[in-house]
């Protein structure tokens, strides 16, 4: 059975990245990987090596360790990986007679790309997958930076997949390089782990479908699927809301979360859950955060802590209602589409299962009101401890769409506008966050600007906040506030 899990490892928003909890995005692509008795399984095995792709041939220059090597079930996503050693070589049991894809991850836990297994520099279309009946040895497979493959020294042939190939240009897959972001003509969706044929697979694939929009924000991609008896979910899920006028860098107020979600009935197999992998660009620099919505998780650590010092871990929760293993963190650094984290989920009974998510879009921006009856929203006003003053009778704002990690408004959205009457907290020396908020839908003319009428009768400060939204719950919106007098 398919169970979906939900991500939003490249949120953004930014909407980063949605999950259960109001105002979380949800991204990032998840697949597993499992172990199987050794009497059913056969091994691939090979060395990697850097070098050069070219007509000329392919030639390694120098062993290439610190890499883990991924085979992709090309039908059901289920993946095996093992890591190479110093040398480069690398061994994988996987079970026989199945078709596999093998990509490959570098040592900043960042996709570095696909293996190319038949297909010359001149080819339009390529070969990815083979079906190995027995024990294979791959050889040299030589990986190439500039054009974010690789390809063996002597191509496998005789198990090679003819029905699983790639579009390529030139020999290199459409896909390799940019993480199949670029929407590329000439490509029709397929059932299997590389839904558009450009060479990347779903799991790493922030266009798995060719749409043009990034994975998790129309949809939740259907790489993640987690294949296990015990858990349901694998995600990493993050949310901005900012105040008007923040100084802060996105990276320092995203809450991002990593959540593991038990099959019910299964709660109690989990012993404890890590990240054995996190992307180079947080993993000394991200910190613990708390927040109300975290379901006062058990040994849960300081706040502002580094997550390093705690070992990667999440923690079970006690009082949400459906118990999960879970970890809010401010990542300080923004990460990049094709960064990956590998969660290990160890079980009482012994043994454990890893778990990939993929980011496959970073927002480092959110909507934001632009003007406010046609004057230009000023940026020292407009916070809860100043808000903006106005006197007409009706309120009309004009917003901005969240951009996405190339600067491009992003698509497959959905807008609101958040309104409310505020109290002042004389304590606090600030107007609240309402409670009680009417939220109300924004038709999406197309334009990169969208508009929206409040219409006021008293004298009152009002909360207002612009909201971007993704099919699958994904939120993000500037809080601003309003005084009519």
């Amino acid at each position: 059975m398919r169970r979906k899990s939900f991500l939003v490892l490249a949120c953004s928003m930014t909407l980063i990245l949605a999950i259960y909890i109001t105002g979380c995005g949800q991204q990032e692509t998840t697949s597993t990987t499992t172990t199987l008795p050794a009497a059913q399984m056969i091994t691939l095995s090979g060395a990697l090596a850097s070098g050069t792709i070219s007509s000329a041939g392919v030639r390694c220059s120098a062993a290439a360790p610190d890499y883990q090597v991924i085979a992709i079930n090309s039908e059901t996503g289920q993946t095996y990986y093992a890591s190479t050693d110093s040398s480069g070589n690398f061994s994988i049991a996987v079970p026989p007679g199945d078709s596999y894809e093998i990509s490959l991850i570098d040592s900043n836990s960042n996709y570095f790309g696909p293996v190319v297994m038949l297909g010359d520099a001149s080819s339009s279309e390529v070969v990815m997958g083979v079906t190995p009946s027995g024990d294979t040895d791959f050889g040299q497979i030589v990986l190439d930076s500039s054009k974010s493959m690789a390809k063996p020294t002597s191509e496998p042939a005789a198990i090679a997949d003819p029905s699983d190939t790639a579009l390529a240009s030139n020999g290199i897959p459409k896909g390799a390089g940019n993480y199949g972001k670029t929407q590329l003509t000439g490509i029709s969706t397929r059932e299997g782990s590389e839904m558009d044929k450009d060479g990347i697979p779903n799991l790493f694939d922030a266009d798995e479908d060719n749409d043009g929009i990034r994975n998790g924000i129309a949809s939740t991609p259907t790489a993640s699927t987690v294949l296990s008896n015990t858990v349901e979910a694998v995600m990493l899920s993050s949310n901005i809301w900012a105040n008007h006028g923040t100084t802060e860098h996105a990276q320092d107020i995203i809450a991002m979360r990593l959540h593991v979600i038990p099959l019910l009935g299964h709660e109690s197999e989990i012993a404890s859950v890590e990240a054995i992998t996190v992307p180079a660009t947080i993993k000394d620099v991200a910190t613990i955060r708390h927040a109300d919505s975290l379901g006062s998780p058990l040994n849960y650590p300081a706040e502002g802590s580094l997550w390093k010092n705690d070992g990667y871990q999440l923690y079970k929760t006690t009082t949400l209602p459906k118990e999960q293993w879970i970890v809010s963190v401010a990542p300080h650094a923004i990460m990049s589409v094709g960064d990956i984290f590998t969660i290990r989920v160890h079980y009482t009974g012994g043994g454990y299962q890893d778990f990939f998510i993929t980011t496959s879009y970073v927002l480092t921006d959110w909507s934001k009101i632009v003007t406010y009856n046609s004057t230009s929203m000023p940026t020292n006003e407009g916070t809860s401890q100043n808000p903006v003053t106005f006197s007409a009778s009706s309120l009309n704002i004009e917003f901005s769409k969240p951009l996405d990690e190339d600067g491009n408004i992003l698509n497959g959205l959905s807008y609101s506008i958040r309104c409310a009457t505020s109290q002042y907290d004389a304590g606090a020396g600030r107007y609240l966050v309402p409670s009680n908020v009417t939220e109300t839908r924004v038709a999406d003319p197309g334009s990169g600007t969208l508009t929206f009428t409040i219409s006021t009768i008293t004298a009152e400060t009002y909360y207002v906040t612009p909201v971007a939204e993704s099919a699958d719950g994904q939120r993000n919106g500037e809080e601003v506030w309003f005084k009519k007098i």
